[in-house]
This record gives C-alpha cells, sequence and structure tokens, in this order.
C-alpha cells in the first residue's frame, strides 16, 4: 500500500536519511526503533512532507511519487493519505476534545455538525473518553492528550496513521493507556508505522520491525526476528 523508495533528506550539509526503503502492506503495523539521532522521526515526517525529501520516489496504492519534482497539489494528496500523532499532542488549546476531534472533519472534509459530533462521539468511546467530551486540554492528563490525538487521527479516516513516538512526553504512569488505546486499534488492522523506544510494546504490536542507525535501515524483520534473532552487529548490540 505504501513504499518510499531510496528517500534521501539533508539538513544542509549533514544527510539525514541516507537512501532509506520500506514497503508496508494494507493492515500492517510497523514500528521503527533506534538509538537517538537515527533519522526515526525525520523518516516519518517525510512520509507525509512535515520534512520534504530531496530525493526518491513515495508510492500510495499503486500511484508514484517522485520527491524531486513534486508539486503542492502532489503533497497535498500525500497528506490526504496520512495523518500524524506528535509526541506533545498538538491539540486546539482553545477547543473541547469533541472539538478537537472534529475540527478537520468541518474544515477538511467539509461534513456538517451533527455527523461530525456522531463520529466524535464514538470515537471518545473507542478511546475511553466519553466523559471529557467538554473538558479543554488544560484540563486533561498528558495521556487523556495523546488519546483524543489518536481519536482526531483516526476521525480522518486515513490510509496510514504515523505515531511520532507518542509516549515519550507522558509521565510513566500514564504510558499504558495510550499504549492500550493503540493496541487496540491495531487489534482492527488499521495500517500504522510507529517510531517508538518501547521496545516491549514493539514486539507485541507489530508485525514487522524496522531498526534504523545514522539514516539508514540496519535492519528489519518480524518481532521474533529482530528481538530473538538480530542477524547484524550493530541491532544485536542495541
Amino acid at each position: 500500500m505504501l513504499k518510499a523508495e531510496n528517500i534521501r533528506l539533508s539538513f544542509g550539509e549533514n544527510e539525514v536519511l541516507k537512501g532509506i526503503g520500506l514497503e508496508i502492506e494494507r493492515g500492517q503495523v510497523i514500528s521503527i526503533i533506534g538509538p537517538s539521532g537515527s533519522g526515526k522521526s525525520t523518516f516519518l515526517r517525510s512520509l507525509n512532507f512535515l520534512e520534504t525529501p530531496s530525493s526518491g520516489k513515495i508510492t500510495f496504492d499503486g500511484k508514484t511519487f517522485n520527491m524531486e519534482n513534486i508539486s503542492k497539489k502532489e503533497i497535498n494528496e500525500i497528506r490526504g493519505y496520512t495523518t500524524m500523532v506528535f509526541q506533545n499532542y498538538n491539540l486546539f488549546k482553545n477547543k473541547t476534545a469533541l472539538n478537537n476531534i472534529i475540527e478537520g472533519l468541518l474544515v477538511v472534509k467539509k461534513m456538517n455538525k451533527e455527523e461530525a459530533e456522531k463520529i466524535g462521539l464514538e470515537l471518545l468511546k473507542k478511546v475511553g473518553l466519553e466523559e471529557k467530551r467538554d473538558f479543554y486540554p488544560s484540563q486533561m492528563s498528558g495521556g487523556q492528550q495523546q488519546r483524543i490525538a489518536i481519536a482526531r487521527s483516526l476521525a480522518m479516516n486515513p490510509k496510514v496513521i504515523l505515531l511520532d513516538e507518542p509516549t515519550s512526553a507522558l509521565d510513566p504512569e500514564l504510558v499504558g493507556e495510550v499504549l492500550k488505546v493503540i493496541k487496540d486499534i491495531a487489534s482492527e488492522h488499521v495500517t500504522m508505522v510507529i517510531v517508538t523506544h518501547e521496545m516491549q510494546f514493539a514486539k507485541e504490536i507489530s508485525d514487522k520491525v524496522v531498526f534504523m542507525d545514522n539514516g539508514i535501515i540496519i535492519e528489519e524483520g518480524t518481532p521474533l526476528q529482530l528481538f530473538e534473532n538480530p542477524q547484524n552487529n550493530r541491532t544485536k548490540e542495541f
């Protein structure tokens, strides 16, 4: 469903992604692990053009986009396939939980409010926060805010959800509630790419685990292969 080929990206003289290639099947959960500064989050962000690759190709559902001459229209088309869940939630501070979830439906999908709210309330129920519908972000814990961010992401019915270290900003006791929601979504065969430092979580949830270091993919395989029998010495060290 999604194929990235030879993705390269530099910040000035510093080449952060050095020819990354990855294939993602529909319904797969892929976890990307690796040390800090390995390019994991940059690669994830390049899949929906929060960072713009300097070269390479991305294919969604058989349609290929060339990074070297991609148009604004094509970038918007790719963004329509994906949604992003950020480390720091990125909720609208002046909107309630429900209004955060339905904002994209109203603005981007031009849905009427009644229909959007029906979807929003179903998603609040899915992430276990029905009672928080009228609460503002400042009235919720980090874990609750992240669950709202995940619900907002689901509302857009994307082909792929990209999650950038969704638990890294949370207090340890709040991590579990967010991981549970992500596991529940994974069980419904929603396609997800997750950058995470939660190794046990990656092992339990993933169809494929990708180990990155220094801007390249060192090794990839099933959780069993990567965690129990890694082939590369760098993966073994990690």
